[in-house]
C-alpha cells in the first residue's frame, strides 16, 4: 500500500478515525487503537525504538537461543547440574503482563487492582485455595523488590527457564532460595547480551531471526515527505543496529538505513535517558545520512531535533522503558507496539460464535440467579403465613401448604438449573480461555476485568497497534479520537 499524500496546507480536511470508523478495507489486526486523542498535525517528529518496534523478531527462533545460552552459563558460571540442559522451552507458558514473586517461585496473572486471578509455583497450577490463602484477597505492591514485572517479549525465555528451575530442584528434593535462583537467571541471560553471544548469532544470520516489514521503508520514508523529524532511540549498540536496520531496510541493494531518519541514538540506556543529564557521543557525521550519537539524553534530542513534549510521538514496545517514561517525565504523546495484539484479535473473530455463547450463558446464569431470589423470598413468606394459621380452617391451611409445595418445588428447579448454568459458563469459559492460551487466557482481559498488562497500554499509550507501519493506511492528518468513556448508568 501507497502512503496516503501528506497535506500540503492548513485548509486540508482533517481526517476523523476512531476504533468503530477505520478506513475502509483495514483489517482489524492492522488497526490502530486509541486511548487519548492525538491530532497528527500538531505532531512535529516521530521516534521508533528497535526491538520488537521496528524490527520484529522471529520469536521461537529467538526464545530458543536467549534459552540456550542461559542454560549453558547457568552450568558453566554458577555451578547447575548439567542435567538443567534437557529441559526444553515451552513458548506459550509465559507471555507479556505476568508478575514473578521471587519470594515464593511463583508467577501471577493480575488484574487492574493487583488482585491475583492466577498462579502458577513453578510451572504447577496453584488451586482457587491455595492462591487465595497465599495472596489474602489483598491488593499486591509490584513496586516491592520481591516482584519483577515480565513487561517485554526479551523476558520471557528467562522467566521460562527460572520457573522450569523451581520445578527441577523440588522434585529433586533439594531446597533453594527462590530469589537467589531469579538472580542466577537475570545475570546469565544479562551476561549473555553483555558478553555478545546472543547478538552474534543473531548478526551471523539476521534473517534467520528478524522478520522484515516490506513497507517499512514505505512508511519512514513518508514521513519525511510529510516535512516530519524522525530519529531512533534505542539501548542497542550501533554495531548491533546497523546489522538489524541493514537487513531491514537495505535488503535489495536499497538505500543506506541512515539515510531514513534525521537523527539516531544508540546506547540510550533507557529509562535513564528520560531521568537524567549526560553526554552524548558522536560516533557518525559524515554526512551519509542522520548523524548517530551514542548515549545522551533527552533534553539534548530535543534540542536537536527541534521539538519537544507533546510535539514527539514515541513508538516502543516496553511499557516502563518506552512508554510510562517518555509520557510521564518529558511529555512525550506515545505509539505502544503490541505485537500479539494480532494473533488475539484473529483468536476472538474465530472463536465469536463461542463468545457469543458464554455471554448468553452468563446472562441466563443471572437471570436465573435472580428468579431464584425471588422463590426463595416466596417460600419463606409462605413458610411464614403456615406458621401463623394454626388457628386458621383446615382448608386454608392445606392452601397455603399447596402454595407452599409448589413454590419449594420451583425453587429446587431453579437451584438445579442454576448449577447446570454455573458448569455450562465454566466449559464455555475454558474453552475460550485456552483458545488464547491453555494456562492464561486472553493477554487483556480476565474473566470481567482487564488485566494489568491490559491497564498499563490503556493508562500509558495515546495510541497502540500491532505494527509501526499499519499507520500507511491511514493520512498524516488524521485526527485519532478515543472513544467517549461512559458511567455504567450510561451504557
Amino acid at each position: 500500500m501507497n502512503a496516503p499524500t501528506p497535506p500540503t496546507s492548513g485548509t486540508v480536511p482533517e481526517y476523523r478515525t476512531s476504533a468503530k470508523a477505520a478506513p475502509r478495507g483495514v483489517p482489524r489486526e492492522s488497526q490502530i487503537f486509541v486511548n487519548r486523542n492525538l491530532r497528527m498535525r500538531s505532531v512535529g517528529a516521530f521516534g521508533f525504538d528497535l526491538d520488537y518496534t521496528l524490527a520484529h523478531y522471529r520469536l521461537w527462533e529467538i526464545d530458543q537461543l536467549a534459552y540456550r545460552l542461559t542454560q549453558g552459563k547457568l552450568v558453566e558460571k554458577r555451578g547447575h547440574p548439567s542435567a538443567i540442559l534437557d529441559i526444553p522451552f515451552d513458548p506459550e507458558f509465559v507471555v507479556r503482563g505476568l508478575v514473578i514473586d521471587r519470594r515464593r517461585g511463583n508467577i501471577l496473572k493480575m488484574d487492574y487492582h493487583n488482585y491475583v486471578a492466577r498462579a502458577y509455583h513453578g510451572r504447577r497450577r496453584l488451586t482457587s485455595e491455595q492462591r487465595k490463602q497465599i495472596y489474602r484477597m489483598r491488593r499486591i505492591r509490584t513496586s516491592s523488590e520481591a516482584y519483577v514485572s515480565v513487561d517485554t517479549l526479551f523476558h520471557l525465555p528467562e522467566v521460562y527457564l527460572y520457573l522450569a528451575l523451581v520445578d527441577h530442584y523440588e522434585d529433586r528434593g533439594e531446597k533453594r532460595d527462590y530469589r537467589q535462583l531469579y538472580a542466577d537467571v537475570r545475570e546469565m541471560i544479562d551476561e549473555a547480551h553483555a558478553d555478545g553471544s546472543l547478538k552474534r548469532e543473531i548478526q551471523a544470520d539476521p534473517a534467520r531471526f528478524v522478520s522484515p516489514d516490506p513497507r517499512l521503508g514505505t512508511f519512514l520514508h513518508s514521513l519525511r515527505e510529510a516535512g516530519r523529524k524522525v530519529f531512533l532511540l534505542t539501548n542497542s549498540e550501533r554495531f548491533y543496529t546497523d546489522t538489524i536496520l541493514s537487513h531491514l531496510l537495505e535488503d535489495g541493494g536499497g538505500p543506506s538505513w541512515r539515510s531514513y531518519f534525521d537523527l539516531v541514538v544508540v546506547d540510550a540506556r533507557k529509562p535513564r535517558f528520560f531521568l537524567k543529564r549526560s553526554n552524548w557521543t558522536e560516533i557518525a557525521t559524515d554526512g551519509e545520512g542522520a548523524p548517530i550519537y551514542s548515549g545522551g539524553d533527552v533534553w539534548k534530542l530535543e534540542k536537536s531535533i527541534g521539538h519537544a513534549g507533546d510535539a514527539i510521538l514515541y513508538w516502543g514496545d516496553h511499557t516502563y522503558g518506552d512508554i510510562l517514561r517518555s509520557k510521564k517525565s518529558v511529555g512525550w504523546r506515545t505509539a505502544m507496539i503490541v505485537p500479539e495484539l494480532a494473533t488475539e484479535i484473529a483468536i476472538t473473530r474465530r472463536i465469536a460464535p463461542d463468545l457469543l455463547q458464554l455471554d448468553e450463558a452468563i446472562e441466563d446464569r443471572d437471570r436465573i440467579a435472580q428468579e431464584e431470589h425471588v422463590a426463595l423470598l416466596r417460600v419463606q413468606r409462605l413458610e411464614a403465613v403456615l406458621q401463623g394459621a394454626t388457628g386458621s380452617a383446615e382448608e386454608v391451611r392445606l392452601e397455603i401448604a399447596r402454595n407452599l409445595s409448589r413454590a419449594s418445588d420451583r425453587l429446587a428447579e431453579l437451584r438445579a438449573r442454576k448449577v447446570a448454568q454455573h458448569d455450562r459458563v465454566a466449559e464455555l469459559d475454558e474453552r475460550c480461555n485456552s483458545a488464547y492460551n491453555k494456562y492464561w487466557g486472553m493477554l487483556f482481559r480476565e474473566r470481567n476485568e482487564i488485566t494489568r498488562f491490559g491497564h498499563q497500554i490503556k493508562d500509558f499509550a495515546c495510541i497502540y497497534t500491532s505494527r509501526v507501519s499499519n499507520f500507511l493506511a491511514y493520512p498524516m492528518n488524521t485526527y485519532f479520537r478515543a472513544p467517549m468513556e461512559r458511567l455504567p448508568h450510561e451504557l
